[in-house]
């Protein structure tokens, strides 16, 4: 009886009930972890901005839950249908943003108000979905050199700004979605070598600058083979390599994040009870976004740092759980795409908090301020809820005739 009043309901809003419910209750959980954080992080400064940011972030996330509605209801494959679309726009967002972009904090990546870049995930995404989808272009071997110049195109646009976190998150994705698209092993496997090799190389060639006993010319060549990297993400690498060479300056941020994760301890010091924060030794600039998970572990603890990792699990399997059950290509590329995101963000912005990759700008989904990507996680999830829905809803169709 219930499930018929539900399928009466008008302008087929009775299809929503087919939302993954696991995937929303831990991303509006996450949501309401981040406004209580962010006014953690802030609640000691002086700036007004600062202090109101967890209400910008709380309308945001009531906001975000009506847009995951919405897209919900929308089918996905009309939005595919855009994508080459969106991608040529966030194309020439990026264009824009090197040309005549907003300079903050060093790097040009803001242009009207938001950044790029967070865009340009979504779209290729989408583009890949839409194009990786079709059954006959696995084993196309033009297919994959395009998909590989999509993502070459954003990545040096982005790496211009520059924006070397942003530019990791390409890589991962873009694999993942070729290996669930049926990519040729050897073609996959061979991307993968070329990627873990090329990190090798530019380990190697900043180790041998660092080297005190590294022949001149061999160092004036380490340092020209990593001409693309800016002095302050070289130096950030350098401080994960040798972190103990120089704490008090370019390591002094990892490092205070490391004091606040293990001060925690199990349990934690209490809500607006994090000495790290209270007292500045973690800048303003970063402790409501990069570093929000050093916040949130020294005051809930290991305790409080395992239920948010347990969420994230929740957002990343539900996500795979969708693109497992759809029998439509581009929903299960899509899926798939949107999970190596989440990914990708909840992993390394983790794993720069307790020093084992470099600090990267990378945001924590969903709890880290910072609108751009807020609404990039927020419509990622909307599209995960759409495949959901509408693929689901065709399968259904399907079995009964």
């Amino acid at each position: 009886m219930r499930r018929d009043f539900i399928d009466r309901l008008p302008f087929g809003l009775g299809r929503l009930r087919h939302m993954n419910l696991t995937l929303l209750l831990c991303v509006i959980a996450l949501m309401a972890i981040g406004v209580c954080f962010i006014y953690s992080a802030n609640s000691i400064r002086d700036s007004v901005k600062l202090q109101s940011q967890y209400i910008g972030h709380a309308k945001t996330a009531v906001a975000g839950i009506f847009v995951v509605l919405a897209m919900a209801y929308i089918d996905y494959r009309h939005i595919l249908r855009w994508s080459w679309l969106i991608y040529l726009v966030s194309l020439l967002l990026l264009v824009a943003v090197l040309l005549f972009g907003d300079t903050r904090m060093g790097a040009t990546r803001w242009v009207f108000g938001f950044q790029p870049s967070e865009l340009a995930k979504l779209a290729l995404i989408l583009v890949l979905a839409q194009m990786l989808g079709r059954p006959e272009a696995r084993q196309d071997i033009w297919e994959f050199l395009l998909a590989l110049l999509l993502a070459a195109v954003l990545v040096a646009l982005i790496l211009m700004q520059p924006d070397l976190g942003t530019a990791l998150v390409f890589g991962p994705v873009l694999l993942l979605m070729l290996f669930a698209a049926g990519t040729a092993p050897r073609v996959w496997f061979g991307t993968v070598a070329a990627g873990l090799l090329a990190v090798a190389l530019v380990v190697g060639a900043i180790t041998l600058q660092e080297s005190p006993g590294t022949p001149a010319g061999l160092r004036r060549a380490a340092r020209q083979a990593t001409f693309f990297l800016g002095d302050y993400q070289r130096d950030r690498i350098v401080d994960v390599l040798y972190p103990d060479r120089d704490p008090l300056n370019r390591g002094w941020n990892r490092r205070q994040s490391q004091i606040a994760i293990g001060s925690g301890g199990l349990w934690g010091k209490g809500f607006l009870k994090g000495d790290q924060n209270l007292l500045g030794y973690l800048p303003q600039q970063v402790s409501a976004n990069d570093f929000i998970f050093s916040v949130l572990a020294e005051e809930t603890g290991y305790a409080g740092a395992l239920c948010v990792l347990l969420l994230y699990a929740g957002v990343i399997v539900s996500a795979l759980q969708v693109a497992a059950a759809s029998r439509d290509g581009p929903g299960r590329l899509l899926g798939t795409g949107v999970a190596a995101l989440f990914f990708c963000h909840v992993f390394i912005n983790i794993a720069m908090t307790i020093g084992l990759l470099p600090v990267t700008g990378l945001p924590l989904p969903f709890i880290s301020y910072g609108r751009t990507f807020m609404l990039t996680a927020i419509v990622a999830t909307g599209l995960l809820q759409s495949v959901a829905v509408h693929a689901r809803r065709e399968r259904a169709q399907v079995d009964i005739y």
